[in-house]
């Protein structure tokens, strides 16, 4: 088992509203609380781009597990919100994922 340091961003297709990011940060931590695997959660977002920002460590035994996991809790958050996530199965142009390893997050942020 290892930590993971994971950033998910999602594009909304519409305009994230004031009301909308707090009930998406309120759930995020709510899962923090419930959710032992999910440390430290964080939300941004570029409201009129319509683009949210997840931001987690997650505890599993290989980046593949933590995507899984960190997926889920975004999914789980846009869901309790009354979000749909139809089609994520299909990533292209509406997210990106990084994932390194918790000691290492630095280099995610990193000029190339």
């Amino acid at each position: 088992m290892g930590e993971f340091y994971t950033v998910i961003e999602v594009r909304a297709g519409s305009p994230i509203s004031e009301d909308q990011f707090g009930a998406l940060a309120d759930e995020l931590y709510a899962l923090d609380a419930a959710y032992p695997d999910v440390m430290e959660p964080d939300l941004g977002v570029s409201a009129s781009a319509g683009i949210a920002r997840f931001t987690m460590t997650v505890t599993a035994d290989g980046p593949a597990e933590a995507a899984v996991k960190a997926l889920a809790t975004v999914r789980s958050v846009v869901h309790a919100t009354g979000g749909a996530t139809p089609g994520w199965e299909d990533w292209e142009a509406r997210s990106v994922m990084r994932i390194a390893p918790a000691e290492e997050s630095d280099w995610l942020f990193a000029d190339a």
